[in-house]
């Protein structure tokens, strides 16, 4: 009977455990994930007192090795793998996907040539923070024959860091219905999030992210230059590994309202976009 008692003193001991929060991410040397992602959108632009409105879709898969662990670091090497998108507004009807040799033959496959399958590691501590980025791929963003894709970057802010859509990390502690916040600023975006902790069960957290992304830079779009100023409202729902701190889905919906400098034009921009993001360990 006390042996009994012991025993079940150790499963609640360790249930409980694997519930809480430990603040630390932990992976191992030789992991590899898969993060997959679709995100599909609508923009409105006003020229000339008319609106225009474009409808953009996208599909990419990512690969995430686990290169190193020491020191509390974690180098990481991110690939992107796959990428599909379809570009519907301004007349044009166009679509691209990198497994089909033709489109990668193409202009907007000149684009992603520098992009897909090209490694870049990233080095971040066990909490999340990111320390080194070894990128290797070119960052002239030129468009190619989507006129929307550089809009949808800038949109987004152009974060493409591996660690942000692999991790988030529980601060040690947090009970459910605790709240934290960050922010970060970098290369004209400062990003602020807000999150809820709503609930721990089955070793998987829910956590509510409430994000505001402002954005104010200039890129390229077919050869000229393009500055915008917007603000993005993300609302997501992130299911968390309460041990790992992995996310294995995180449900997105962004609106989106700003300007486009361009030829001496400000175009006001309006844009609704929804996104689905699921990592899988291999």
């Amino acid at each position: 009977m006390k042996k009994n008692f012991v025993l079940l003193l150790s499963v609640i001991s360790f249930t409980t455990f694997a519930q809480t929060p430990t603040g630390k991410i932990v992976v191992k040397k030789g992991q590899h994930f898969v993060i997959v992602s679709n995100s599909e959108g609508n923009v409105t632009q006003e020229m000339m007192g008319q609106n225009m409105e474009m409808k953009i879709g996208s599909a990419t898969k990512l690969s995430a090795d686990i290169k190193d662990s020491k020191n509390n670091n974690y180098t990481i090497t991110q690939t992107l793998t796959s990428m599909k998108s379809t570009f519907s507004g301004m007349g044009q009807e166009k679509s691209f996907d990198s497994d089909k040799k033709e489109d990668m033959a193409g202009e907007a496959g000149a684009m992603y040539k520098d992009k897909l399958n090209v490694p870049k590691d990233v080095e971040i501590t066990n909490e999340g923070k990111s320390l080194v980025v070894a990128d290797t791929t070119k960052r002239d963003s030129t468009g190619g024959d989507n006129p929307m894709s550089a809009i949808m970057e800038m949109i987004g802010g152009g974060q493409d860091n591996v660690a942000g859509v692999l991790f988030l990390v529980i601060p040690m502690g947090k009970k459910v219905g605790d709240t934290w916040q960050d922010s970060s600023i970098s290369e004209g975006v400062k990003l602020k999030r807000m999150y809820t902790l709503n609930s721990i069960a089955n070793k998987q957290a829910a956590v509510t992210v409430n994000s505001m992304l402002d954005v104010n830079k200039t890129m390229q779009l077919q050869g000229m230059d393009m500055n915008a100023v917007m603000t993005s409202k993300i609302v997501s729902a992130v299911l968390v590994d309460v041990l790992s701190n992995i996310q294995k889905e995180n449900k997105s919906t962004m609106d989106v309202t700003g300007t486009i400098d361009v030829m001496g034009q400000s175009v006001p921009i309006t844009a609704k976009a929804t996104s689905v993001t699921s990592v899988k360990m291999l």
